[in-house]
C-alpha cells in the first residue's frame, strides 16, 4: 500500500505475519519512529509488504495490538485507497513553553525528576521528531507534564543529552 512506512527492515525478513500482541522491544521501536497509536486512533504501517494496523489492548498505553490486514486476493478490490489514519506529528520546540511535546509516555515506571542523562530511546526520539538539541542551542519538551531543557553534549564521538528539570 502506497504511502505507509514498512518496518520490515526492523523486524526482519522472518517476521510471523498475523495478528498479535507486539513485545515491549516493538512497543518501543514503534515510539521512537512515531507509530504508536494514539488516543484519536490506530496507526497504519507495513511490515514487509502486508498492512498493519496498531492500537491499544485492555492494558493501556503498555499494551499494544497489532492487526493484521492480510492482502486481497484480487486486486481493484473495494477499500481505502489512502490510510485511515496519520498519527499527528509532534512539533519541534525552539522555545520555552513553545510547542513542547510530552515524553512521558515513553517512560515506562517511575520517573523522579532531576538532572541526567537522557535514555538512548528517548535521543532517537528527539531526532526523529527534529527537536534534537545542537550545540549551543537546547530544546524544550516536557516529561509527564515537567518542563525540561535539553542540551548536547558532544565528547569522545559520543553525542548524549542532559536534560535539565525546569521547576519553579
Amino acid at each position: 500500500m502506497q504511502g505507509l512506512r514498512d518496518i520490515g527492515a526492523i523486524v526482519g525478513p522472518d517476521w510471523r505475519h498475523g495478528s498479535q500482541a507486539a513485545e515491549d522491544v516493538l512497543v518501543d521501536v514503534l515510539g521512537n519512529i512515531n507509530l504508536l497509536p494514539t488516543q484519536f486512533g490506530p496507526s497504519q504501517f507495513m511490515i514487509n509488504d502486508e498492512r498493519y494496523s496498531a492500537t491499544f489492548g485492555p492494558g493501556g498505553r503498555g499494551d499494544v495490538r497489532l492487526i493484521h490486514h492480510p492482502r486481497a486476493s484480487q486486486l481493484n478490490q473495494p477499500g481505502p485507497s489512502e490510510p485511515l489514519h496519520q498519527p499527528p506529528q509532534m512539533v519541534g520546540a525552539s522555545q520555552p513553553r513553545e510547542g513542547a511535546v510530552d515524553l512521558g509516555y515513553l517512560i515506562r515506571g517511575g520517573w523522579e525528576h532531576r538532572e541526567r542523562f537522557l535514555p538512548p530511546y528517548l535521543v532517537r526520539v528527539l531526532e526523529g521528531q527534529r527537536i534534537m538539541p545542537e550545540a549551543g542551542r537546547p530544546t524544550y519538551f516536557d516529561i509527564r507534564g515537567v518542563p525540561y531543557r535539553g542540551e548536547l553534549i558532544e565528547s569522545e564521538g559520543r553525542r548524549r543529552v542532559r536534560i535539565h528539570p525546569e521547576l519553579g
